[in-house]
Order: C-alpha cells, then sequence, then structure tokens
C-alpha cells in the first residue's frame, strides 16, 4: 500500500511538525493528569475539581496519541480520530480554562485566618496558618494546570484546523 495516497495531516507551514506537537500534546496531558492527584486531596474552592484535570488530560493524551499513529501509520480513520479527539481536547481545554481561572479569582476572594499567638510553641511563618499555607499550594497547583491548559488550547488547535483541512482536501 502507497504511504503517499494516505490522508496525513496538513503542514500549516514550514515550522510545524505534527509529530513534534504530537509528543508535547501527549506530556501536556500526562502533566495535567499527574496533578490531579494533589488537587484531588487539597483544593478547598471546588471539592471536585480534580476530576477536571484527570478527564482533560486523558482526552488530550488521546488527541496526542491520534495524531501521533497517523503521522506514523497514515490512514482515514486515524485522520478522523485525530480530529475528533482534538477538536473535543480544545473545547475541553476551554472548559477547563474558564473553570480554572474562576477558581483562581475564588481562592483569592477568601478570608485570611487569624492566627493564635497566644500558644508559646506557635513559629511565624510565610502563611501565618496552615490554611493559608494549603491554599497557596492549591493556588500554584490551579496556576500549573492553566498554564499546562494554555499550552494545550494552542497545541490542539493547530492540530485540529491541521486535521480538518487534511479530511477537506481527501
Amino acid at each position: 500500500m502507497d504511504l503517499a495516497a494516505e490522508p496525513r495531516l496538513h503542514r500549516l507551514s514550514s515550522w510545524f511538525d505534527p509529530e513534534t506537537a504530537a509528543v508535547v500534546t501527549i506530556l501536556l496531558g500526562l502533566f495535567q493528569v499527574l496533578l490531579s492527584v494533589p488537587l484531588a486531596y487539597a483544593d478547598q474552592t471546588l471539592p471536585k475539581l480534580f476530576i477536571l484535570p484527570l478527564v482533560l488530560g486523558i482526552v488530550i493524551v488521546a488527541g496526542g496519541s491520534f495524531t501521533m499513529a497517523n503521522e506514523r501509520k497514515p490512514s482515514r480513520q486515524l485522520l478522523q480520530g485525530c480530529a475528533c479527539s482534538n477538536v473535543v481536547g480544545l473545547l475541553g481545554a476551554l472548559l477547563a480554562f474558564c473553570l480554572y481561572c474562576f477558581s483562581l479569582s475564588m481562592e483569592r476572594s477568601k478570608e485570611h485566618c487569624v492566627p493564635n499567638y497566644s500558644n508559646p510553641d506557635f513559629e511565624t511563618s510565610l502563611y501565618e496558618c496552615p490554611g493559608e499555607f494549603l491554599m497557596a499550594y492549591c493556588w500554584s497547583v490551579t496556576l500549573l494546570l492553566l498554564v499546562y491548559d494554555c499550552g494545550a488550547v494552542v497545541l490542539h488547535c493547530l492540530l485540529s484546523v491541521s486535521a480538518l483541512k487534511a479530511l477537506k482536501t481527501d
């Protein structure tokens, strides 16, 4: 079977390499999955928020995997799977972007606790209360998820356009 006749992703420009984009997409998805674990135990703003990066990470990894599989062994079915998974990943990443921004804005608006200085064993630290430390940790993890999500939005957008153009020209 001739590989030149099989549909491949459309090259958007000379600098765009779909294989590299697929590998980076898979890594961003894995980072989302890994960061869902500490969020499951620490998030106080939206207690079930950890499910979003877990599911979104799996969808992002699937999109990157379909893209890589289509680049290695092109076929129309893989190209359709690549287009569908990248469009679903793009929509999920946009939803996650909104929820991460909302979560970050809610964490900063919470009231801080009042430390108890009457305890002689109390040591002052950067964060006056353990709750503040946990809130700062959650904020940092959510910010990392937001950064990785922004990268996923850009890559899914590029890969979706590339796959949809390839499907249209075929």
